[in-house]
């Protein structure tokens, strides 16, 4: 065979090939795609079967025990102060305008702030999405909604108690682009997809609590008085914010010339107080601000220390309160 038609025969091979290729590519293109059949009403539930990792996350944060909390229950004295009902098994977000003040559903009030109360529209067609790219054949289909993002979205219930007023007069350096930078952190779902972390770490979180404060002691050098003082360094808002219902107590104890220690005696309270407390003042701190106290010691020279107590109750006991900060006053 001659060199000139072994090279014909390859080419032809080549060319079948090639032509085989295309035909195949042009059959995929005209396949029909499989049939995607939207779902029909949802509830939360629904959305574990795709979005596991999420739904879990959910299921560990304060939104989804909002309504069934038993502390909820007895501030609001079992939600017969209906004015809470609102916030804590609300309507779908989406359907009331930004910021504006949201109703409360009549069903399904357990699931607490859902994921539908977040995310879906208010028509009920279909499921937002921050993702600017969503899988648009997906069962939910949903659609990029870009107040997902917003501040105003959380506004909506979280302005109740004005927190979201202190976030746009807060340092910038603090307050961020939104809320998501400290209540929504970056989550890494299966095959690196990047998505946010559905447990909104918050005021029930003491990682989240520790890294808006700063809790500083000791005795002054010229005068030997010694003082305690609290830094609001993280948060961009007041602290403690939101529930009027939450409080943070410094308190001191000292000790005496054998090392016995003293009760431990409340110096003062950081708290936004309800609107019958008439006698009360707001004394919250706000965000990139320091308290500060110059503390009577029993004697010259005392040895003392001072803690922060938070409480998410006013009347919850020293026993059942987190302890976010000690520090030594004096030798």
């Amino acid at each position: 065979m001659s060199p000139q038609s072994g090279a014909a025969r390859i080419a032809a091979m080549v060319f079948g090939l090639l032509a085989t290729a295309g035909v195949l590519a042009l059959a995929l293109l005209m396949k029909k795609p499989p049939e995607i059949i939207a779902l029909g009403p949802m509830t939360s539930a629904d959305c574990r079967q795709c979005h596991a990792d999420a739904f879990a996350e959910w299921e560990g944060s304060h939104h989804a025990i909002a309504f069934v909390n038993p502390e909820v229950r007895k501030l609001s004295q079992d939600f017969r102060n209906e004015e809470c009902l609102a916030c804590h098994a609300p309507r779908p977000v989406l359907g009331f305008e930004p910021g504006e003040r949201v109703l409360a559903r009549s069903s399904d009030r357990k699931s607490g702030v859902d994921c539908l109360a977040c995310h879906q529209h208010p028509d009920g067609e279909g499921i937002a999405t921050a993702n600017r790219s969503p899988q648009k054949n997906a069962p939910c289909k949903p659609y990029y909604e870009p107040r997902l993002a917003d501040v105003e979205l959380c506004a909506s219930c979280h302005n109740q108690h004005k927190t979201v007023e202190q976030w746009r007069g807060a340092p910038a350096e603090l307050k961020g682009e939104n809320c998501l930078a400290c209540h929504m952190v970056d989550a890494f779902r299966e095959g690196g997809r990047r998505g946010r972390h559905h447990g909104f770490p918050a005021a029930h979180d003491k990682v989240a609590l520790l890294s808006a404060i700063q809790l500083l002691g000791g005795v002054d050098e010229s005068s030997g008085t010694p003082w305690v003082s609290l830094s609001n360094v993280g948060a961009g808002h007041n602290f403690p914010t939101d529930e009027r219902s939450r409080a943070a107590d410094i308190q001191v104890r000292w000790q005496d010339e054998i090392g016995g220690w003293s009760e431990w005696q409340h110096v003062y309270r950081f708290r936004d107080p309800y609107r019958d407390e008439t006698d009360l003042t707001n004394t919250q701190l706000p965000s990139g601000e320091t308290w500060r106290q110059d503390l009577p010691a029993p004697s010259s020279g005392a040895s003392g220390e001072a803690r922060l107590l938070y409480r998410s109750n006013p009347y919850l006991p020293d026993d059942e309160s987190i302890e976010l900060g000690r520090v030594t006053l004096g030798s």
